[in-house]
């Protein structure tokens, strides 16, 4: 492996897809005309004005919003009257519907982007890995439309779905490109039960019900008990066991948990992948304080064996005016960075066609 793209939020942007300050606003916003995304709308909007005084066009941040629900739930404690543990759950399995329905209709092509994962995935396949930090699908839409042949591999040791009711492992697949996303993805599915992870990397589950929302959530919210779509909502039930299988992700918050789950070995990937690469191109990243875990983890990689190595590990940073996030590379990685490209990826790939 010689070479690690990190991609971060602003990468996703660069395809339409809205960065985490801006998804709080397109929560409470109605998808299709329906009373059920209107019903969702409105619960959404009411735990936000009871819980964080919304009015108007403040909204609370996305990270204030998950973090209080998790901690709330996983004491067993309120979040006020209104809201117990079992509403709060309810609330962050619409909230998580939400999200991963924006994530999936904003969406639009960008031939820049295209180009980019082009030229690296030229370079070879058994030459470069992508460390994800997003939970959107828009890099594996790329992969598929410059070669709908190449295997995606998560690298998370979980089945792959092939049909309504079957999977297969790929793993022996010769034509091959690494994927390790350490928050999990939108198109991940979990069995509690016999804790099989399902990759869905064709997209053959609907969002509704991968999500696992459940009729009984329904009830919990005056504005939810009259709608009628509640038929769409039948369980997905697990390949293997049987019981009911829903999303699989690291919601956005500072009591994020790697140590259960299918995560331990995900974050055991994505560490191999980072020592054993030569050069690492962080896209669209801004270092965030919320992922210490991951900061840590970078440093780890950079270090651990770097008295063993011949050549020094390379550093390019793209990111798009700003300086912020400039200072905040300078001050982490110093003068271990090779190049900041603050234009954009069209600068980059200027960049690449020089060299």
């Amino acid at each position: 492996m010689n070479t690690t793209l990190i991609l971060g939020a602003g990468f996703s942007k660069n395809s339409g897809v809205p960065i985490q300050s801006e998804m709080p606003a397109l929560l409470t916003k109605d998808r299709e005309n329906n009373d059920f995304e209107r019903g969702i709308s409105l619960v959404l909007e009411g735990f936000m004005r009871d819980v964080f005084g919304f009015e108007k066009d403040i909204y609370p941040e996305l990270d204030d919003l998950l973090t209080c629900m998790d901690i709330s739930t996983n004491s067993e404690h309120h979040l006020g009257i209104k809201y117990s543990p079992i509403h709060l759950r309810a609330l962050k399995r619409l909230i998580i519907y939400r999200i991963f329905t924006i994530l999936e209709d904003s969406f639009t092509y960008s031939y820049e982007v295209e180009k980019l994962i082009r030229f690296f995935i030229g370079a070879g396949l058994e030459h470069t890995g992508f460390l994800v930090l997003n939970w959107d699908t828009v890099l594996e839409k790329y992969i598929s439309m410059i070669d709908q042949g190449i295997m995606i591999d998560y690298c998370n040791g979980g089945k792959y779905l092939t049909g309504d009711r079957g999977f297969k492992d790929e793993r022996g697949e010769s034509r091959r490109t690494k994927i390790v996303k350490i928050h999990g993805s939108c198109n991940w599915l979990y069995c509690d039960n016999c804790r099989v992870l399902i990759n869905d990397t064709m997209s053959k589950v609907s969002t509704i019900r991968k999500v696992g929302i459940k009729r009984s959530d329904f009830e919990l919210f005056n504005e939810m008990k009259g709608v009628s779509d509640k038929e769409l909502l039948e369980e997905l039930p697990c390949f293997i066991c049987g019981d009911a299988v829903s999303a699989h992700i690291a919601t956005q918050n500072y009591r994020k948990s790697f140590r259960a789950n299918s995560y331990p070995n995900i974050w055991g990937e994505a560490e191999d992948m980072l020592t054993n690469s030569e050069k690492w191109v962080f896209i669209g990243y801004s270092l965030p304080q919320a992922d210490y875990e991951f900061k840590h983890l970078l440093k780890i990689c950079e270090l651990k064996l770097r008295h063993r190595k011949d050549r020094r590990l390379s550093i390019d940073v793209v990111l798009l005016n700003s300086e912020t996030a400039t200072m905040k590379y300078q001050s982490f990685f110093g003068n271990k960075i090779n190049r900041i490209f603050n234009g954009g990826i069209q600068e980059y790939i200027n960049y690449l066609k020089g060299t």
